[in-house]
């Protein structure tokens, strides 16, 4: 037996486009002499979706694909995922969604040879023929499966019956006999933290207790640094319980998609990891084509005796892929046909410098503009950087200079400061950033506007933390491709697009520091260049981990930093150079203390900035925008942390523990 397994390229809200697809790729997997043919979770429609899962008309449309897939299951075993709408009237009673609407699915349908698949226990009663609901929902990060759909676990708390009794493989005839495939959707694989009565709620297990000779699990699983790795623990996992249950593992076979989707305030990438696992648990066969679409062949009988292992780039590079790809998704969102045209603000500095790499490199110089627009403050070296990587790059690049603008308005506001109090502190910064609100607001958007392009937000994760951006200056745009970057994976990005992908220096090596993050007097360190002599407060490295931390998935708290610092063990814990606390000062337990205030001070303040920024590229495991959910709040210090400072402020010098 030979399963084909569909890394697809699924284009969300795109149901014809995706339909023609899975019909190329079937014909492409019959024509291989493939016995079973699987595609991703709710590859006709795309995943994230948001409220478009409320639309019962679209619900309906997408129900009326299954009548074309039936027919294309001619003389094949299909496997694919959609949404499955039962009516409030049916499934014997009256059975709604937990929000009144009518019950919807996100499903797997299992056919065969033109009909539906059957199960060897009928629960037809209870679920359709066919179809298997996926039985975990999440509900973290950027997913929201439980504001829409109804879980398999859901069903049996209905019902009254235990979960596993649902869970049943289907029956497929094939020409060496019957074979009964347990299939699963996504989340169902990572069902260690999903617990009932004190025990994960495994899936697998359950459908090999009823039978299942082969698991299939169908995803649509986004891209995160060692996700793949992750994938083989859980299996090993799977099988660990399973054979505690005194059962046997079997062959597992795992589909995912490719491309990219967005929720709004993200956009999320699919890297596929299609893949194959032996009786063992060990990875069999795999895809080894990331973020590409592909038909992997697996010859069933032979999987027992097959291992393969895994070949991964680093992270940067990852990172640069993840990032591309989530570029490329733009005219997919907005239903495009031909690739969008950019404007880019590059001051000389290294984040516009990457943007523009990467803009470049996702849709051709031909689409690409930048635009220097210097005042008084720019320095001779950042406007020289700039028209260096513009020539490199091969893009037009223009200059509009705007002092005459930024002059013009501070004499309207020389007029009105005369009649209107203020701090001094509070003029001054305002005049600063009036530089900045003329190019995001007067310069770029217009020239955005009147010649067709899209302008780009440049900003990097540190700078979006602390808010060390002017709302509608640099904060604006249709998208922030850099916004999930620390400054140095930025660095880092920098010198990977020059080696690996140039082979040039295309961005000047002088825009990057030393390995301590210390920049020559030849080299032009981070500035914003609204006044004379600014340099970025931030303390590269050591903030850009401290970051890292504090918005990981399992959050770091300003009490626990506090605790590492009285431990001695700050750079292990933020796995960071300890020559960087020195170097920034903070083996002073007063800098230190004062440096953590401002930071986490500056991260809360900073709310209202982000939540008018626009999607951020995701390419780390907790990003701003729709991944991390803030509200507004007052500061909060509870007693613990009253305490702990004091404790810090009560030390003479830190000093790392071996």
């Amino acid at each position: 037996m030979k399963i084909a397994l569909a890394q697809m390229h699924v284009v969300p809200m795109e149901l014809e486009k995706n339909l023609q697809t899975m019909l190329r790729m079937i014909d492409d997997a019959k024509q291989q002499h493939a016995d079973v043919v699987v595609f991703p979770e709710l590859c006709i429609s795309g995943y994230l979706l948001s409220d478009q899962w409320l639309n019962r008309q679209f619900c309906q449309d997408l129900m009326q694909y299954n009548e074309r897939l039936l027919e294309a299951s001619r003389g094949i075993t299909l496997i694919y995922g959609n949404i499955c709408e039962i009516p409030s009237n049916e499934a014997g009673g009256f059975h709604p969604n937990k929000d009144g609407r009518s019950r919807l699915y996100n499903a797997a349908y299992v056919m065969h040879d033109g009909a539906y698949a059957k199960r060897p226990e009928s629960t037809e009663f209870i679920l359709p023929e066919g179809i298997h609901p996926k039985a975990l929902l999440p509900n973290y990060r950027f997913f929201d499966d439980q504001r829409y759909f109804f879980s398999l676990v859901d069903v049996a708390q209905d019902f009254a019956v235990p979960v596993h009794t649902l869970a049943q493989p289907f029956v497929i005839p094939t020409a060496g006999g019957d074979v009964k495939i347990g299939v699963e959707v996504c989340e169902d694989l990572w069902c260690k933290d999903y617990r009932i009565q004190g025990e994960s709620v495994n899936v697998s297990k359950y459908l090999i207790q009823n039978g299942a000779e082969m698991l299939v699990n169908i995803s649509a699983s986004p891209w995160t640094f060692h996700k793949n790795d992750a994938r083989d623990r859980r299996l090993q996992f799977l099988k660990a319980e399973i054979e505690q249950a005194d059962l046997q593992f079997v062959p597992f076979y795992y589909t995912n998609n490719v491309g990219a989707q967005n929720n709004g305030k993200n956009i999320i990438t699919f890297d596929g990891d299609t893949s194959a696992y032996n009786h063992n648990g060990q990875l069999a066969a795999n895809s080894a084509k990331p973020f590409r679409q592909t038909l992997l062949l697996v010859d069933h009988e032979a999987i027992h005796d097959m291992r393969v292992g895994r070949s991964e780039t680093d992270k940067i590079a990852q990172k640069y892929q993840a990032i591309v790809t989530g570029l490329r998704h733009i005219p997919e969102l907005l239903g495009w046909q031909e690739d969008p045209k950019f404007v880019i603000g590059l001051s000389g500095g290294v984040d516009s410098a990457l943007v523009a790499c990467l803009l470049k490199l996702a849709f051709g110089a031909e689409n690409v503009w930048t635009v220097n627009m210097p005042t008084q403050y720019n320095s001779s070296k950042t406007k020289d950087a700039a028209a260096w990587i513009s020539k490199k790059l091969g893009v037009r690049h223009i200059v509009v200079p705007i002092q005459t603008l930024v002059e013009e308005q501070m004499s309207v506001f020389a007029q009105l400061d005369a009649s209107c109090e203020s701090p001094d502190w509070m003029r001054k910064l305002s005049d600063e950033n009036i530089q900045a609100k003329i190019r995001g607001t007067s310069i770029l958007s217009n020239i955005a506007g009147r010649y067709g392009r899209m302008f780009t937000n440049n900003g990097n994760k540190v700078e979006i933390a602390l808010g060390y951006a002017t709302l509608y200056g640099d904060v604006g745009g249709v998208i922030a491709p850099i916004g999930d970057l620390t400054k140095a994976e930025v660095f880092d990005m920098v010198r990977y697009l020059n080696r690996q992908v140039f082979k040039d220096e295309v961005i000047p090596e002088s825009l990057l520091p030393d390995d301590q993050f210390r920049f020559t007097e030849e080299a032009i360190a981070p500035s914003a260049e609204l006044r004379d002599a600014q340099i970025d407060p931030m303390k590269f490295g050591y903030h850009c981990q401290l970051l890292e931390a504090c918005t990981s998935f399992q959050k770091v708290t300003a009490e626990d930093v506090m605790g590492w610092y009285l431990q001695g063990c700050l750079a292990k814990k933020l796995n960071m150079d300890e020559a960087l606390i020195p170097r920034w000062g903070i083996d002073d337990p007063g800098t230190f203390m004062q440096d953590l205030e401002w930071f986490y001070d500056g991260i809360r303040k900073s709310v209202f900035k982000r939540i008018q920024s626009p999607p951020i590229v995701l390419t780390s495991p907790s990003a701003y925008g729709f991944d991390i959910r803030e509200s507004q709040l007052p500061n909060y210090q509870g007693e613990k942390y009253q305490q702990l400072k004091q404790q810090v402020l009560a030390m003479q010098q830190y000093s790392e523990q071996a």
